[in-house]
């Protein structure tokens, strides 16, 4: 009877229809554990989707969008601080900044005032998005790079106040290589052309913009940046490693990225977390979307429904914290299995230790 049972048990693992146990006991079950997701885009088209999050322990921070549309930019930021008005400790949000005024001459002045005002409404951090390196440019048409001087102020004053600067520079290199429909991001940049570079010889390359945003750290090093999307330096953790070993304030998240980790062999990416268990933050870029705007993002970061949310979530968590395998996206892929501490640093302990004004 016991050997029928077990025969049974590795049958219905073999098939999935039974979750891999954890690596350990002291590794925390899914839900168990705090997790604060420092990169999302959260609207309210789900209604139900804050006591999903809530009743799985998970926070998202909101990261405001429309740097380079003064318009957008403040309706973004009513939309979260009403949300985080409404649910408080649920939906932290970022703050951004206008970058379409820089030539004013007080235009370091008035960020200060903006940022100042968005800290005290209780804006966690600010980001920095990709349109400065791939969109604005000076009066004679030169792209405007990360490290300009006219940003040097504004670096200054985000680090004088205490605030992280989460910060979208350049795109995967991916981004700069034909479009290929087996590779990692083929859906993203296939409906969103303006970002697919392969071919546009006037654009900077990804080199250029990745020695632009190493500058920044360079200059700044009492300012705390933390590279959105792995730092666009997904697709090698050796080469985030460089950058994490040489700029002590430097930390990534890998909102959109998962997938990156995934296809890189698991005993690297293990020892990657094993050695800097204190430098990376768990996001998403978790997208809330409706209609044709749905469709226009990967399924590891869209969601219409609160059920496809918490998918994203649970998959996630099973690569990092499982054993075994997992279809993680269309391969199948060996799980991290995460020891608890890592776990822990990773999902939240990071996270309230870097940014400042998130309650436990």
């Amino acid at each position: 009877m016991i050997r029928s049972l077990t025969l049974l048990l590795a049958l219905l693992l073999a098939s999935g229809c039974v979750a891999p146990a954890p690596e350990s006991a002291s590794t925390p079950a899914f839900g168990d554990t705090p997790i604060i997701d420092i990169h999302t885009h959260i609207r309210m088209q789900i209604p139900d989707l804050p006591d999903l999050l809530r009743n799985n322990n998970i926070r998202a921070i909101n990261i405001c969008g429309g740097a380079t549309n003064p318009e957008s930019l403040k309706e973004n930021q009513a939309l979260y601080l009403g949300m985080f008005q409404e649910h408080g400790v649920l939906f932290p949000f970022a703050s951004t900044f206008d970058v379409t005024r820089r030539y004013d001459p007080d235009y370091a002045d008035q960020v200060a005032v903006w940022l100042d005002a968005s800290y005290e409404l209780g804006a966690v951090m600010t980001k920095i998005w990709k349109g400065v390196g791939l969109d604005i440019k000076t009066p004679d048409g030169e792209f405007i790079m990360p490290d300009d001087p006219m940003f040097d102020p504004v670096y200054a004053h985000i680090a004088a106040r205490g605030k992280p600067l989460i910060a979208h520079l350049a795109e995967p290199r991916e981004a700069w290589l034909p479009l290929d429909p087996n590779s990692l991001f083929y859906s993203y940049y296939s409906k969103h052309p303006q970002w697919h570079m392969y071919g546009k010889d006037e654009w900077p390359g990804w080199e250029r913009i990745i020695a632009a945003r190493d500058h920044v750290l360079e200059k700044h090093p009492d300012l705390t940046v933390i590279g959105a999307h792995l730092g666009s330096m997904s697709h090698d953790v050796d080469v985030i490693a460089e950058r994490l070993d040489r700029y002590p304030n430097f930390y990534v998240e890998p909102g959109a990225r998962t997938i990156a980790f995934t296809r890189q062999p698991a005993e690297k990416v293990r020892g990657f977390f094993q050695k800097y268990q204190d430098r990376v933050l768990y996001g998403t870029d978790l997208i809330t979307a409706t209609g044709a705007a749905y469709d226009e993002y990967p399924a590891f970061q869209r969601a219409k429904t609160a059920e496809e949310a918490l998918k994203i979530y649970r998959l996630d968590y099973q690569y990092y914290a499982g054993t075994g395998t997992v279809d993680f996206y269309g391969a199948e892929v060996e799980c991290l299995g995460l020891p608890r501490n890592i776990l822990d640093n990773f999902y939240y302990g990071n996270a309230q230790r870097i940014i400042p004004g998130l309650i436990e």
